[in-house]
């Protein structure tokens, strides 16, 4: 079960619980789980995928927003989530939505090995007026092959929550949906808390609102500092230097209180002392239009970003957001790749201490109406994000926003958005898998359902191109796996939504 995956950047039975699903991987959907309210496939036999765009960017020196610690930092590798080992001894994961009461929380955990694996998760909420910090424990057991969806808020005040989870041995994952009436998202849940987190591409503008989570797993304080980097320069709120996490608490912080009517924010979160998993909440409400989006932060920065699949529907919007915390310019480059033929790379520097923007949507010669694979590369290390909106007259939800990768791995395993029982929305479903192949040779790449006897499909994937495989072959709410020859990064697409990229993740990489 092992496999390699390699990155650019620098207890007692389980208890009942309400609303809660073990699934297997081959159910039919079912209607979805109440919620509160508030504010070109392939198949079947090998085929060859043309090769694209290939780049590189010169280097540049990095520097101290990131700043040594009193205590050595302890960054998060790649983009902080992994399928630890099946004979690990014990595994974690930590999830953070500071959602409040504008969108409820679903977790579900996915079990990729054939037996099954017990665990403890402690969920809090917010610190009362008081001090008291609401906290449930319970205990789980995700079934052998398949996924488990727990209720987090259960026994917990409504709004924003953070849970943890320790697991008896590796090989399972964590991620979470957040719904309400603006729309739906999807997150993974982090494996481990870090020193540094880095968001691109967040707003403050009229009808947007920003909510940056912090949570402290951990039985000791944490004290953060944040910084935000805009296309104006940098902001760094007083109120947000030295800002304590106590032990086994979140805080949730609305980012609009110090960044307002700004379109392009990054964030920077650098802690002192101590760690923590940091996540951003995004709603869009504008009339009858609205989305959403929560994103685990990147717990590094890196000199390359890549997006596997994206693509331009007529009267969407789509940008990408380059975010700098250097005090020099630095140089990037946006590549493309298809399935067929080439496109010229677009190129732009981003200023120091800043965050641009680019409207792939809007460039002439960008591909219009056809999936593509992006890969940024830069001259000093960045953070990468894009964001999605759909035309006004799409379903909903219009807008979603997520996070580059920079891991690239022979193994993914990639859950569907939810389970029969409880899906993370109504009619929720797999819309399409692309797999980006970002490497210098062919990749044979073999996709099939969790636990499944015979493969989905087999195709190969040549250097820098990009395959996508559609409703027919991943549809439904199946988990994944994706195997190759080579190292590739994935993107998994979900509905309903108004456009592609509105509701997306990039699965979980195999390693050990």
């Amino acid at each position: 079960m092992g496999g390699k995956a390699v990155t650019d950047a620098d207890g007692p039975e389980s208890e009942a619980l309400d609303g809660e699903d073990r699934g297997g991987p081959h159910r039919s959907p079912h209607p979805r789980w109440p919620r509160r309210t508030s504010l070109g496939p392939l198949r079947g036999r090998w085929a060859v995928i043309l090769p694209v765009v290939v780049v590189l960017v010169g280097g540049a020196v990095v520097d101290g927003l990131f700043p040594v610690s009193s205590a050595a930092p302890v960054p998060a590798t790649g983009d902080g989530v992994l399928v630890a080992p099946p004979d690990a001894r014990s595994a974690s994961a930590f999830c953070a939505a500071g959602t409040g009461t504008a969108a409820n929380t679903t977790i579900y955990l996915t079990n990729s090995t054939s037996r099954s694996v017990s665990g403890a998760m402690t969920s809090v909420g917010l610190a009362t007026s008081s001090g008291t910090v609401p906290t449930v424990r319970r205990s789980v057991v995700a079934p052998p092959l398949g996924t488990m969806a727990v209720n987090p808020a259960s026994g917990l005040p409504p709004g924003s929550s953070s849970s943890s989870f320790t697991f008896t041995s590796g090989g399972v994952t964590v991620r979470q949906v957040v719904g309400g009436p603006n729309g739906w998202s999807t997150a993974p849940c982090a494996t481990q808390p870090s020193s540094r987190w880095a968001f691109a591409g967040g707003s403050t503008m009229p009808g947007y609102a920003l909510t940056l989570s912090l949570f402290n797993p951990a039985a000791s304080d944490a004290a953060v500092n944040i910084s935000f980097f805009t296309s104006s320069g940098l902001i760094t709120p007083q109120a947000y230097q030295g800002l304590t996490v106590s032990a086994g608490q979140m805080v949730a912080e609305n980012v609009g209180d110090f960044v307002q009517n700004s379109s392009d924010i990054a964030t920077l979160v650098t802690a002192q002392s101590g760690t923590v998993v940091s996540t951003e909440f995004q709603q869009l409400s504008s009339g009858s239009s609205g989305g959403l989006s929560l994103r685990l932060g990147a717990p590094a920065l890196s000199t390359v970003w890549r997006f596997a699949q994206t693509t331009n529907t007529s009267g969407s919007t789509v940008t990408f957001y380059l975010a700098n915390p250097t005090s020099a310019p630095v140089a990037a480059t946006i590549a493309f790749g298809l399935s067929s033929g080439s496109v010229e790379p677009r190129h732009l520097v981003v200023g120091p201490l800043s965050e641009s923007a680019f409207v792939a949507s809007g460039t002439t010669g960008v591909p219009q109406q056809v999936p593509y694979s992006v890969t940024v590369t830069a001259s000093a290390p960045i953070v990468a994000g894009r964001s999605v909106q759909a035309a006004s007259t799409a379903s909903q939800p219009v807008f979603g926003s997520s996070s580059g990768t920079v891991t690239a791995a022979d193994r993914w395993l990639v859950p569907g958005p939810g389970v029969p029982a409880a899906p993370g929305t109504t009619g929720a479903t797999v819309e399409s898998l692309a797999v980006a192949n970002p490497g210098p040779s062919v990749a044979m790449v073999t996709v099939a359902v969790l636990g499944g006897a015979h493969p989905v499909s087999m195709f190969a994937v040549a250097p820098g191109g990009v395959a996508v495989l559609g409703p027919k072959q991943v549809g439904g709410l199946p988990v994944l796996t994706v195997s190759s020859s080579q190292p590739v990064n994935v993107e998994e697409d979900s509905g309903p939504t108004g456009a592609p990229g509105v509701v997306s993740s990039t699965g979980f990489p195999f390693v050990g």
